[in-house]
């Protein structure tokens, strides 16, 4: 006898399956982009004009140092204070820095003999040459110094 088993029917089982309308999703991805742009653009927008606050700040410390050289080398070899003040603001002038002060040390400098030391110093506030005011920056006070001997 022969029996034939006859197989079983496979059962079929779909999972059904719920697609998002992608009408839905956009909407969806459009929100998030918006409050991820809220919440990161603030931060952004800081770091840029914290960057320029700080190569402007970079740029006076350079234009501050060439000043001073400037300043010590004219006094070096001709002696004349008011001449080398001269120079000095001038260098300063030429870049549209319009706010420091020129300090020598000693400050009887014109009884200075050849060879003596002195110091040319340079201050320049943190408000000068600024984008925007942010707080820290603008409160420091650029400091550069010259040292040379009196020729």
């Amino acid at each position: 006898m022969s029996q034939r088993l006859e197989k079983a029917p496979k059962l079929e089982l779909e999972m059904s399956r719920t697609k998002p309308s992608k009408r839905n999703n956009i909407g969806c991805r459009a929100g998030a982009a918006a409050v991820e742009l809220a919440v990161c653009l603030p931060v952004i927008l800081l770091l840029v004009f914290c960057s320029l606050e700080g190569t402007n700040k970079i740029y006076l410390r350079q234009c501050a140092v060439e000043s001073a050289y400037e300043t010590a080398r004219t006094f070096a070899k001709s002696g004349d204070e008011v001449k080398a003040v001269t120079v000095g603001t001038q260098v300063l002038n030429a870049r549209n820095i319009t706010k420091f002060q020129i300090r020598f040390s000693p400050n009887n400098i014109s009884a200075l003999n050849t060879g003596d030391p002195f110091k040319v110093s340079i201050s320049i506030p943190g408000s000068e040459r600024s984008t925007v005011d942010i707080a820290p920056f603008k409160k420091m006070t650029i400091v550069a110094e010259a040292s040379m001997l009196k020729e």
